[in-house]
């Protein structure tokens, strides 16, 4: 059997996505960033990122919400510039498959990778 990275919960609209630790780090501390909760890693990765109002914020951006109930995988990948940094939720269903954006500003420069 495989086991999934993600978890959908229909009634909450929340999509759940899940990184495998490394065997020498612990979930650290969690952000709350828009309608997002990133788990942070002691070694500043995202463990795991929590989407909340995922298909409201899907249809706000004119995405196939309904990829939701055919899911089938997700990603998240991060990439550090100048000023934040850019993270991308990738969704695959069984037909189609949707990036969710986020573009996250920061005062300081920190190093987050997914």
């Amino acid at each position: 059997m495989v086991e999934k990275n993600f978890m959908y919960d229909e009634n909450l609209d929340r999509l759940m996505i899940f990184n495998k630790l490394k065997e020498d780090e612990k979930v650290y501390g969690s952000v709350k960033i828009l309608n997002l909760i990133l788990d942070i890693t002691t070694k500043n990765r995202i463990a795991n990122i929590e989407i909340r109002n995922v298909s409201d914020y899907l249809k706000s951006m004119k995405k196939n919400f309904e990829i939701l109930k055919t899911l089938t995988n997700a990603s998240i990948i991060v990439q550090q510039i100048r000023g934040g940094f850019i993270m991308r939720v990738l969704l695959s269903g069984k037909n189609n498959s949707e990036e969710i954006p986020y573009s996250i500003p920061t005062k300081e420069e920190i190093l987050i990778t997914a």
